[in-house]
């Protein structure tokens, strides 16, 4: 019998961690190598800081928005629970109270979720001066969020010695970052010639603020790198009629958005982290590698639980190729969600579906997709 391919293994696994996870409520522990979890971001890990402060959420606040499990809009852009949902569970942590809607230090008793929808890595003030509209992008980019952090550490460590243990044994989660900056550009008309420049401003930006957290006391820090723009229903359909490079004829995904942008901003940000590497030698600084993670679910759907025929279409969205219509989002009256999302790897045609997450999740707490892994530090456990 052939042996089945590794991520294959890492979605029975994750079905038998979902099973075995307990919150703090359910078994009065809580694990005992790693304090808190502190997380920047955008909408891939946004567990509900966009709608606090939105006056206008639009789609996320409505459902199908949380039909698989939390079976409400709770603003995660996605059917279900995220990422760092299913590392919080494994940490055996309460769900987090969003950063906006935090209101006393026994809110960030575990950490805080600053990760905002629309989240970029370079400030507004840039693409203003590039003349675009800056009306899609959220102002709290990463800056603000490293700041927003500064404020809950100062809250639940005032003092100097409190704040070194709460940071050497916090982790930290930054990014994914980048996706909405090149974003952003290319959907306001802007070609990949145009966009491809802005990647080592990003990754600098990205490399800033770890070293910001360092500065602070961080040992730990996981770096997110993209995961592949070319296979994403809304820009196969935004470039349905060329603009991004041929299709690769083995996954149908887009070279030029992948080669041609994607893995050079990973590579980039691979270099920078090993840098700072070298430069903190004590501090442990590891990449997570979105970009395979989900290339191989891609390339082989079906032994991961995918439907075949479906791996570029999106569950929930539009209509028009690859059901990444940009004119209809997942709430409209008249849309319908697929019969079952956990068959599908897009959720909305941007953003992915729990069953995603959780494999994605997985590669993360053990590895191979981050070395080393989250839970290598909690040997037992």
């Amino acid at each position: 019998m052939a042996a089945l391919p590794r991520v294959a293994v890492l979605v029975a696994a994750a079905l038998i961690l979902s099973a075995a996870s307990a919150s703090p409520a359910a078994n009065g522990t809580t694990t005992r190598c790693y304090s808190h979890l502190f997380t920047f971001g955008d909408s891939l890990i946004d567990t509900g800081n966009f709608i606090h402060y939105s006056t206008s959420p639009g789609p996320v606040a409505h459902s199908p928005y949380g039909v698989t499990f939390f079976h409400r809009p709770t603003g995660r852009w996605s059917d279900g629970r995220l990422i760092v949902d299913f590392i919080v569970e494994r940490l055996r942590f309460p769900y987090w109270t969003p950063y906006l809607a935090g209101k006393s230090k026994e809110d960030f008793n575990y950490g805080a979720n600053f990760a905002v929808a629309s989240g970029t890595a370079v400030n507004q003030l840039l693409f203003k001066k590039r003349h675009l509209s800056i009306t899609p992008i959220t102002p709290y980019s990463l800056a603000v969020q490293i700041g927003w952090f500064k404020k809950v550490l100062a809250i639940i460590a005032p003092t100097d010695q409190e704040r070194k243990e709460v940071m050497s044994r916090s982790i930290f989660m930054v990014g994914e970052f980048g996706g909405n900056d090149y974003l952003q550009p290319l959907f306001q008309n802007k070609t990949l010639d145009w966009v491809r420049p802005l990647v080592p401003r990003v990754v600098r930006y990205v490399t800033g603020a770890i070293e910001s957290l360092i500065n602070l006391g961080a040992t730990t820090v996981y770096v997110p790198g993209l995961f592949p723009l070319g296979c994403v229903p809304r820009l196969l359909f935004l470039f349905r009629n060329g603009g991004a490079g041929e299709h690769d004829p083995t996954t149908g995904c887009l070279r030029g958005l992948n080669d041609g942008l994607t893995i050079i901003h990973n590579n980039l940000l691979r270099q920078s982290i090993a840098e700072l590497r070298e430069k903190h030698p004590g501090v442990t600084i590891v990449y997570a590698d979105y970009y395979n993670e989900v290339m191989e679910l891609v390339k082989s759907p079906v032994v991961n639980g995918f439907d075949a025929g479906e791996v570029l279409t999106a569950c929930c969205a539009g209509g028009g190729p690859y059901n990444g219509n940009f004119t209809l989002h997942c709430s409209d009256p008249g849309v319908t969600p697929c019969a079952d999302p956990s068959r599908r790897i897009s959720w909305d045609g941007l953003h992915m579906t729990e069953a995603v997450y959780r494999i994605m999740a997985r590669g993360l707490l053990d590895g191979p997709f981050a070395d080393p892994p989250i839970m290598s530090r909690c040997h037992g456990y």
